[in-house]
């Protein structure tokens, strides 16, 4: 707490002659509040609201709340030409006691609604990334050095992927696989696992394996399953390149 207070100065001699009345001057005396509470809220902001955009008092849900208790007012009543702001004219017919008619929450009706007093949410949608489409596609960019857009050729994942396989457990499982280069040459046994001789028009299944094309077909007439790991071929032997 601040206190002016007015103070006799002992006069001088020699005084300024600007100084009209130079016996009187200004002082500041500051008083304690004997209390040993901070400054400042009980919970020391614990509980603040957030009140950025629009203030409560003034925010569509308020101005609809008012507007409601003026309508309850002037419930059967005479017009008394008194203007209470563009938004509380006396309304004769009742709206329908629905939650778009009557609700106050602005969950239910049309317009803006009152953001969370104990909630600041800040958004950054990556639907756009910044990178070069051409560039990363093709390796070339027809602006060259001075495009806006980031020259890079590497993979990449939204944040939304890897949230997602985050949750499912799935994120940096099989990283090194990935990205192992493997061998052009296919891993190519050189005899049949069913006549244990040379291959004569190798042929391959989904599941890799490789036979002669007479042995996969005579033993197809016995089983539809590969020889080897006992899954499913469903018929299917392609000519092993």
């Amino acid at each position: 707490q601040t206190r002016r207070c007015m103070k006799e100065r002992p006069a001088y001699a020699l005084s300024s002659s600007d100084d009209e009345d130079p016996s009187k001057e200004i002082g500041v005396t500051y008083k304690s509040t004997r209390s040993a509470k901070p400054v400042g809220p009980e919970d020391m902001g614990a509980t603040a609201v957030y009140e950025l955009d629009t203030e409560k008092e003034k925010d569509a849900q308020a101005i609809f709340e008012r507007s409601q208790k003026i309508q309850e007012e002037l419930r059967g009543k005479e017009d008394d030409k008194i203007y209470r702001g563009i938004n509380n004219y006396q309304k004769y017919v009742k709206p329908k006691d629905t939650s778009m008619g009557n609700a106050s929450s602005g969950m239910v009706r049309k317009g803006p609604i009152r953001a969370p007093e104990h909630l600041r949410a800040t958004v950054r949608w990556d639907y756009q990334p910044d990178i070069c489409k051409d560039y990363k596609e093709t390796g070339f960019c027809g602006f060259g050095d001075s495009c806006k857009f980031l020259h890079d050729r590497s993979d990449y994942k939204h944040g939304w992927q890897i949230e997602r396989e985050l949750d499912e457990g799935r994120y940096g499982v099989n990283d090194e696989e990935n990205y192992e280069v493997s061998s052009d040459e296919e891993d190519m046994p050189f005899k049949c696992f069913i006549c244990r001789s040379s291959f004569k028009n190798p042929v391959v299944t989904k599941c890799r394996h490789y036979f002669c094309e007479s042995c996969a077909l005579q033993h197809y007439r016995k089983s539809q399953r590969c020889y080897v790991c006992d899954k499913q071929t469903n018929g299917v032997f392609n000519p092993a390149k």
